[in-house]
């Protein structure tokens, strides 16, 4: 894995870890969404918290709540923030019958 892609891991987990929403002391990236406390609210807000982070605005991200929300994991969020940050398009996943 390019080292540039570990820092944005790192920094995805630290976004993730420092929310209002997680209920738990350490984030891993294997890790449900919704077991960290997130609801689709709460996801479509972290899009908001990503494109005003101080290490993600300088680098242009511009995360669509929606395409945040349909993320189930943090690894999900992770490949969502990569390929917005490599602006391919966002994959495209199943919703989730809770929505």
């Amino acid at each position: 894995m390019p080292e540039e892609d570990e820092e944005i891991i790192d920094n995805v987990l630290r976004v993730v870890a420092d929310s209002p929403s997680v209920a738990v002391e350490e984030v891993g990236i294997e890790d449900p969404l919704a077991d960290l406390g997130f609801n689709t609210q709460s996801l479509r807000e972290l899009a908001f918290t990503f494109n005003k982070d101080d290490y993600f605005r300088p680098l242009g991200i511009g995360l669509v709540p929606d395409d945040v929300a349909d993320c189930g994991t943090v690894a999900e969020l992770v490949e969502l923030v990569i390929k917005e940050l490599s602006n391919e398009p966002p994959p495209r996943r199943a919703k989730r019958p809770d929505r």
